[in-house]
């Protein structure tokens, strides 16, 4: 039998039942796209496989009792909270932020993580909406889409030296609107070091 040719669905099924093709074909067909997820995100070759490394090996020593509906959506999201897990520890050793340990004690429960992302999610959004509109397009088009300096300049354009500034105000007014936010540090250091 080819596992190559089988849905996900299927592969899932001989997973349960403890499959190693089956583990093996997963990986092959998902390892790739979620390493390079990891990587924009943590900037870190070993710190991206490693993450990887970590949600392939939850799969399998959890493969009987895991309930997986959509295998890709549900391994993007395992990446994401590992790497929401990286960047508390990244935190941790950087700062002595006085709030962090009521942050850490917050998201010490897996289960929070869903709502503490709503979150972020919600205060990111409503402070960049704070923002003027060249600068909210300007900071969007770096941290979301990914797009360089050079790129944005000729969207916009722009000199680069600009595209520089308003992305600087940028974090300069995410830091004011935030302030008050209990993931500041969090936001902060994600925006800062994880999304360049």
């Amino acid at each position: 039998m080819d596992y190559g040719l089988l849905a996900d669905n299927v592969l899932l099924k001989f997973l349960k039942i403890s499959d190693e093709l089956a583990y093996k074909e997963i990986y092959l067909r998902y390892w790739r796209r979620l390493y390079g997820s990891a990587l924009s995100k943590t900037n870190s070759k070993e710190v991206a496989e490693d993450i990887v490394q970590s949600v392939f090996t939850d799969l399998w020593d959890r493969r009987e009792t895991h309930q997986i509906n959509n295998i890709a959506a549900y391994l993007e999201t395992a990446v994401k909270y590992q790497v929401i897990n990286y960047i508390k520890a990244a935190i941790s050793k950087r700062t002595q932020y006085s709030g962090f340990s009521e942050l850490q004690k917050q998201t010490e429960n897996p289960a929070d993580l869903p709502l503490l992302v709503q979150e972020l999610n919600e205060a990111i959004d409503k402070a960049i909406s704070q923002l003027p509109q060249k600068t909210q397009t300007i900071f969007r088009l770096s941290r979301f889409e990914k797009q360089s300096n050079k790129d944005i300049s000729r969207i916009m354009d722009l000199s680069e030296k600009a595209v520089e500034y308003h992305i600087t105000q940028s974090l300069k007014s995410l830091r004011f609107f935030l302030k008050d936010f209990i993931l500041f540090e969090l936001l902060c250091f994600f925006f800062e070091h994880v999304m360049h």
